[in-house]
């Protein structure tokens, strides 16, 4: 029975090259440079931020909030109320966070550039459209709530913004990683 199960698995896999390349590609890991590697955790880090974070979030606090800790929830829920219209006055933007290294790996897996072909007079306000944009806004989240690709070089005195969902900015910890970028 075993020596079926091999041979009908070698069967479905097909030929020596095609059982090679899946193991390359299974292997990855293994094989890729630093680089793309770095480059896939900076992506994957944004995605599971997006997707996970503020439930996930959420959940742990609601969790600390029955344990011997609770105080510390507490006292974020107490600050989150306090701090609730920030992200409406433009949030916190940190510039430590929006010139992480892993910014430059994300906007080198896809690549995302930003390109200036006017100069814009620091004395007015700007609304740029993106589209289209899809579910994450990956291209606008980098070139604008980070510095991967220079926006305050190429812009120096415009100070962007990036408008994203009030949802967004109602579940802990990940209101606040948010407004980090701007």
């Amino acid at each position: 029975c075993k020596c079926n199960c091999i041979s009908f698995i070698f069967l479905s896999l097909g030929t020596g090259s095609n059982i090679l390349s899946a193991l390359q590609d299974l292997f990855w890991l293994l094989k890729s440079k630093v680089e793309k590697q770095l480059q896939i955790i900076s992506v994957l880090q944004w995605v599971l931020t997006f997707l996970i974070m503020g439930i996930a979030c959420t959940l742990i606090l609601m969790y600390i909030l029955c344990t011997d800790c609770w105080a510390i929830a507490a006292l974020y829920l107490a600050w989150l109320v306090f701090d609730w219209n920030t992200p409406k006055k433009g949030g916190r933007r940190s510039q430590w966070v929006r010139n992480w290294a892993i910014w430059r790996y994300f906007r080198d897996y896809f690549p995302i550039r930003l390109v200036k072909t006017h100069n814009l007079l620091t004395t007015r306000n700007y609304i740029f459209g993106y589209h289209p944009h899809g579910i994450m806004g990956l291209g606008a989240f980098c070139n604008f709530s980070t510095e991967a690709t220079g926006v305050s070089q190429k812009f120096p005195g415009i100070r962007p913004y990036l408008a994203t969902l009030a949802g967004n900015f109602r579940m802990p910890i990940l209101r606040d990683y948010l407004m980090s970028g701007g």
